[in-house]
């Protein structure tokens, strides 16, 4: 009698958040944005009839939401409301869907954690915070650990939480909420606030989500980033916004068209409506860098300086 062979615990496509109105493939057909699809290391995303997700490939490994620049593709689980649990204890470990019984929070997979989640969780926890690991190498998304290493070794220093790996289950050190009298005052307060932002944050994401292909909306992990830039130093802050903000210059033939801030996703161009004559207003805290601009400007009036 033949065995049925084990299910292997992974993500699975109901760990995206697909909003395809967001993504630059739909909105303007002659984008070449890819990214999503270069990062798949099962091949699940299909871009030539705009933006699909095969379920029957998708492996959850969430590793396309950490390059999206627009938020067409996101983490379905509620991250705030695992930071909230992760500030409950003093030295919390961070795990997936096949490490969440030795956990105090858990996503899918971890490749989803991406340069701005990092950043959040280093400044808003306290001590240590330890990604568990211990499965990933036998786990079919093991390809995102990579370049989630590379993401952590980049991670900008002077963080009030520092962020390790454990690659077995023997480094794991987890715990449950310390009930010392003193830290659990402190746990409380600091789950407090952080449970203050998923409430308060929720409706509004949500409401978001269902908008159409004409509205503006900067992608979670960039609001994740807009809350630590005032955590941190002006030199790092500096830092921050080198490598992730976008810029937009306009040249002599730009006619003030309006066209840029009308496709601009995430509202970072918008109408000059004082000077209507004039390029319109840039909010570099608001530009992903996506490109879209630029291709889709007729004039070739826009350059689009990074260096991130």
């Amino acid at each position: 009698m033949l065995k049925t062979p084990e299910k292997i615990i992974t993500g699975s496509r109901d760990d995206l958040c697909c909003d395809c109105s967001r993504c630059l493939r739909v909105r303007f057909n002659e984008s070449s944005c890819s990214h999503c699809q270069t990062v798949c290391p099962t091949a699940a995303i299909a871009l030539e009839q705009g933006l699909e997700i095969k379920e029957d490939t998708c492996s959850g490994c969430l590793l396309c939401t950490s390059v999206c620049p627009t938020g067409a593709l996101e983490l379905s689980t509620d991250f705030l409301a695992s930071v909230a649990q992760l500030s409950k204890v003093p030295e919390p470990v961070l795990g997936c869907c096949r490490t969440k019984e030795q956990a105090n929070g858990w996503l899918a997979c971890l490749g989803g954690l991406s340069d701005e989640h990092l950043l959040y969780l280093s400044h808003r926890l306290n001590g240590t915070l330890t990604l568990n690991l211990s499965r990933c190498a036998e786990c079919p998304n093991s390809s995102m650990l990579p370049l989630l290493q590379a993401r952590l070794d980049t991670l900008v220093s002077g963080a009030s939480c520092s962020i390790k790996t454990a690659d077995t289950a023997d480094a794991v050190r987890h715990r449950e909420e310390n009930v010392d009298r003193r830290s659990f005052f402190k746990s409380f307060r600091t789950s407090l606030f952080q449970t203050a932002a998923v409430v308060m944050t929720a409706g509004v994401q949500e409401t978001e989500r269902r908008s159409d292909y004409t509205s503006k909306r900067v992608p979670e992990r960039r609001e994740l980033l807009k809350r630590v830039l005032p955590l941190v130093d002006q030199q790092t802050k500096e830092t921050l916004e080198r490598r992730f903000l976008g810029k937009i210059s306009f040249n002599e033939t730009c006619t003030a068209c309006q066209a840029c801030a009308a496709i601009c996703p995430t509202g970072a161009l918008r109408k000059n409506r004082e000077q209507p004559d004039n390029p319109p207003l840039f909010t570099a805290a608001d530009c992903t860098a996506c490109g879209l601009c630029v291709a889709f400007c007729m004039d070739q009036a826009l350059t689009l300086h990074t260096s991130g």
